[in-house]
């Protein structure tokens, strides 16, 4: 199938299993990057210019709030919606997560409904 005008999602979680189930949700709408750490996406950003990142709020070596802080800081990447994937639900985690005021966030195990939902309203809102 033809990727032209579609829109492009870079997935960013350190768990293989969550890339492959958030790209088989993805694919049929979206062009989808996969990035296994907040590192590598960083640098793949500016060749790929995702229009939405779906980021991993807790990753090793560094998490989503570094990886926010650095787009955020980068003249290239600050408009990109940014929306977090957490599998901690409680209240002082989510509202750390608003503080950083993401185009959104997605719990674990993500409902395609939702997710797919979330990610409209995060692209129309951009």
């Amino acid at each position: 199938m033809n990727d032209e005008g579609k829109k492009r999602i870079m997935i960013v979680d350190d768990s293989a299993v969550m890339l492959r189930s958030m790209k088989g949700i993805l694919d049929r709408t979206y062009t989808v990057y996969l990035s296994t750490s907040g590192k590598q996406a960083l640098q793949a950003i500016p060749e790929k210019q995702p229009d939405l990142v779906l980021l991993d709020y807790k990753m090793p070596e560094m998490d989503g709030i570094a990886v926010l802080e650095a787009m955020r800081a980068d003249d290239n990447m600050k408009d990109i919606p940014v929306v977090f994937l957490t599998s901690v639900a409680d209240r002082k985690t989510v509202d750390s997560i608003l503080r950083l005021k993401p185009a959104g966030y997605i719990l674990k195990p993500p409902d395609q409904s939702k997710v797919l939902e979330t990610i409209k309203e995060a692209l129309r809102g951009a």
